[in-house]
């Protein structure tokens, strides 16, 4: 009988983002976790940056409570209201974080009013470094509030001063409230949709008590003309945005560029990453519809200062700007405490079942709160994997039919991506499962998670450590790392992550490991269903599912498998020719195709490849299912379902037309699909 997959269907819904007294942008925001603070002492000037510095001094501080600075110590130098929220409603903080304990002491003298005549040697331009999950957004958030109110606060006093008056309280109300309605108070750049809506939330949050206090958000994948209507009522304190969407509506929108050509204040959030993907042209444009420096002032946080972030820093921070440390020296470039797994598989038909046995072990070593979050390389793989687990994980894993899956990728809508990002944060459940491209891998903060799953290269050695920065936030003392590899992709450990902890993983050790666990899950808690003997199933299961795919769909994603590979050849120390081989192996052995696809000799030539190369290389034993005659068995009526029609109105995995199914642009990834240039890409995520 032909499997039926119902794929959810998600109610498209925009995102208000206007705060004020009474509400929130999202009921699902969690709490930032705590991180150890370390002292701050002046330093020696250092290479990544041209004024003075700041490092951690000495080892970070138990978790106690002790030592650390708590946020009351801001009592006289944050308004009230920023610090109600900090403290009470609706954070409830107590101590600052490493980054937090950094930046926030500068304050007030961090936020002061540009003044051309009387310059302040305390409003400075800052280089942060600072880890993932240590809680830096509301480092930079809180001195931007702190900005705004007092530019906000200024304005009105200057204008009774022009009007010639000691006081006019009206006059002054009045002033504020244009300055606030027409004037952008801070533009704060991120390189993801949901990481800008997560930073849009956070400044909501921390504007609670502040009355009229709104944030605006700019990205792409929603409704322009909605972000528009929003944006010409209210003010304007706070903007949030992609760089793509944000420099389309400063050249297209002519009351967008004359609310931010005066914004006193630029915020690049995940710089390096904003730079990974290729926006440093779009970074200079957005700076230069702005206030030049100094009446700009510009804070960039980054993970990493690499070479890039140094010359960027250059360009659009003052010379003076300060900057701070807060990794040590010796720290680790992955959270530490985090174990990190490695497996290289046997051959590509081990992939599914090794996935299944690492997702089986999660939900037994963490029983009711197994979290576990898969990153893959292209759209379209997340999308096939996100089928193999709604399948599968009901017959095949502990937790049963328990188990939710969620599905992020590029090709959802906003709407859908923030609503399935919403309900994996929220998940409390015995087990959930979020399968994502690398939308979720940066910044976006998913409490509880147990497990980073990455099947596949990723797109670079830095992002490998994005993606584990998932799990172990902050301080928390759990989580693991598993990356699993097709046998051509070894390479990507021994010459990309040779500074990583990784542990070798074998596939019989895992098996091992699971099938012990199990037993005694048996033997202690006496299921109603014993799932020891589940395991020696997985063979015949994942082999009946595979026998209902559709080949096209297959193709399709080999294919994208192929646009995102070829161009990291380089990095993976193999030839052209062995990626096409291995990936055309993965859609026989790993997914069920009799014979392996075919490609094209106009799109080999655009990867630098011939046909006759191509007959040549693939020397893999491809007779495998002979027995099922041409590929007409395989041939469902929609070339993008992912399983083949046997019944009239059986549901799609995939659920898009042929038109629909091409490798299309997005508006934070852009350039050529296949002309092995990197620009504008996140692992893949366009395919």
């Amino acid at each position: 009988m032909a499997t039926k997959l119902v794929r959810a269907a998600v109610a498209s819904s925009s995102i208000l983002l206007r705060a004020s007294r009474s509400g929130l942008a999202s009921s699902r925001l969690t709490r930032l976790p705590a991180v150890r603070w370390a002292s701050f002492a002046a330093q020696p000037q250092s290479e990544q940056s041209e004024g003075p510095t700041f490092t951690p001094k000495g080892p970070e501080t138990a978790d106690t409570g002790e030592d650390q600075p708590t946020f009351s110590s801001l009592r006289d130098k944050i308004n009230p209201a920023v610090l109600k929220a900090i403290t009470v409603k609706p954070f409830n903080f107590t101590t600052m974080s490493v980054v937090q304990a950094a930046v926030l002491p500068m304050l007030p003298g961090l936020a002061v009013p540009y003044n051309a005549k009387e310059p302040s040697s305390s409003r400075q331009d800052l280089l942060v470094k600072a880890k993932t999950g240590t809680g830096k957004t509301l480092g930079f958030i809180v001195p931007a509030i702190e900005a705004r109110l007092k530019a906000i606060d200024a304005y009105g006093k200057q204008a009774v001063i022009d009007a010639g008056l000691d006081s006019d309280p009206r006059l002054e109300a009045r002033a504020r409230d244009v300055y606030a309605r027409t004037h952008a108070g801070c533009l704060i750049i991120s390189p993801t949709r949901e990481l800008a809506t997560q930073i849009a939330n956070e400044a909501i949050r921390l504007s609670h008590h502040i009355k009229g206090f709104e944030t605006r958000l700019f990205v792409g994948g929603e409704s322009k003309r909605m972000q528009m209507r929003d944006w010409m009522h209210g003010s304007r304190d706070i903007v949030v945005a992609t760089p793509g969407r944000i420099r389309d509506v400063l050249e297209s929108e002519p009351e967008v560029l004359k609310g931010l050509e005066k914004t006193p204040m630029l915020i690049l959030d995940e710089a390096d990453t904003l730079l990974e993907m290729g926006f440093r042209e779009e970074i200079s444009a957005i700076a230069d519809f702005l206030p030049q420096k100094p009446e700009r002032q510009t804070f960039m946080f980054s993970a990493t200062v690499s070479r890039e972030i140094q010359q960027v820093a250059r360009e659009i921070l003052n010379k003076n700007h300060l900057f701070v440390n807060c990794v040590s020296e010796d720290s680790s470039p992955v959270h530490a405490h985090v174990p990190q797994y490695h497996t290289v598989l046997p051959s590509a038909g081990h992939q599914i079942p090794h996935l299944l046995r690492i997702l089986a072990h999660d939900q037994l070593i963490n029983p009711q709160k197994s979290k576990s979050i898969i990153f893959l390389p292209t759209t379209k793989m997340t999308q096939l994997f996100s089928t193999f687990l709604r399948e599968l994980s009901k017959t095949l894993l502990p937790a049963g039919r328990q188990t939710h899956v969620y599905e992020i990728h590029s090709k959802r809508t906003q709407a859908s991506r923030t609503k399935m990002s919403d309900m994996f944060r929220a998940d409390t459940s015995r087990a959930s499962i979020l399968v994502s491209s690398d939308v979720s891998a940066r910044g976006v903060d998913y409490p509880g998670v147990t497990r980073i799953i990455q099947v596949g290269m990723p797109s670079r050695a830095e992002q490998y450590v994005h993606r584990v920065g998932r799990t172990g936030r902050g301080d928390k003392a759990y989580g693991r790392a598993d990356l699993i590899l097709l046998p051509w992709e070894i390479g990507f450990v021994t010459w990309q992550l040779t500074d990583i902890p990784l542990k070798p993983l074998t596939v019989n050790e895992l098996s091992t490991q699971v099938k012990a666990l199990a037993e005694k899950l048996d033997e202690t808690s006496q299921p109603a269903t014993p799932y020891a003997p589940v395991l020696d199933k997985f063979d015949h299961h994942i082999a009946s599912l595979l026998d209902q795919l559709d080949g096209d769909a297959i193709k399709e994603t080999m294919l994208s498998m192929l646009g995102f590979y070829v161009p990291h050849f380089d990095e993976l120390r193999v030839q052209k020719e062995v990626i096409l081989a291995g990936l055309k192996e993965w859609a026989v052995h790993g997914c069920g195709l009799p014979t392996p696809p075919h490609v094209s000799a106009t799109l080999l030539q655009k990867f630098g490849m011939s046909d006759s190369q191509q007959r040549s290389r693939s020397s893999f034993d491809f007779n495998r299912n002979k027995e099922r005659g041409d590929n007409s068995h395989w041939q469902g009526r929609g070339r993008a379902a992912f399983f083949k029609s046997r019944n009239e109105g059986s549901e799609r995995s995939f659920g898009r037309s042929r038109e629909n199914s091409s490798y299309g642009s997005s508006d934070e990834y852009r350039g050529s699909r296949y002309s092995g240039s990197r620009t504008r890409r996140s692992g893949g995520d366009d395919f």
